[in-house]
């Protein structure tokens, strides 16, 4: 038993660790590059989380990600997506739970499952959110962006990464 929950947070905290070490790195990319860098890393970490840390660390993490990257981020647009910060924990925990539900009978469907669910909830809620807060239309635009299609492709993007990713480490990490 003590193994086990030592083995949890081990494995939690290092694939936190390292999301919150790939969203500082994004910092330093220019911001129409880093989306298409950090947000696949960030959802291959979540996928990888789910499949080595179980349920409960790929959620701790799809939860705590999107504040970890506010922390760290001086752009204006941090302060607008800090009230969308729950959506996009929401939408990172269904990838999670999607793909730990389904990972033993269909990774690949899995992470297309929960990719596409991901999107949807993403999708739904910033156009909620957008006819709710008042923001500049350039701004809303621009969140439109960020939380449309692109969505759906960094978390299969991710999702691929996450695979290949699984299928090495799992040759290595015994459950």
């Amino acid at each position: 038993m003590k193994n086990s929950k030592v083995r949890f947070i081990t494995r939690t905290a290092i694939l936190l660790a390292l999301v919150v070490s790939v969203q500082m790195i994004g910092r330093m990319l220019p911001p129409g590059v880093s989306n298409f860098i950090v947000g696949p890393l960030v959802n291959a970490c979540l996928i990888v989380a789910a499949a080595f840390a179980g349920l409960w660390g790929g959620v701790l993490i799809a939860v705590l990600s999107p504040f970890t990257s506010l922390i760290n981020n001086h752009a204006p647009i941090a302060t607008v997506l800090l009230s969308f910060a729950p959506v996009i924990a929401l939408g990172n925990a269904v990838l999670v739970v999607l793909f730990y539900l389904l990972k033993n009978k269909n990774q690949i469907l899995g992470v297309a499952a929960g990719a596409i669910t991901k999107f949807a909830v993403l999708f739904v809620g910033i156009n909620i959110f957008l006819g709710v807060v008042t923001v500049k239309p350039q701004l809303a635009k621009t969140l439109g962006v960020l939380f449309g299609v692109a969505q759906l492709w960094t978390a299969l993007l991710g999702g691929a990464v996450a695979l290949l990713i699984i299928k090495a480490l799992g040759k290595a990490i015994k459950e």
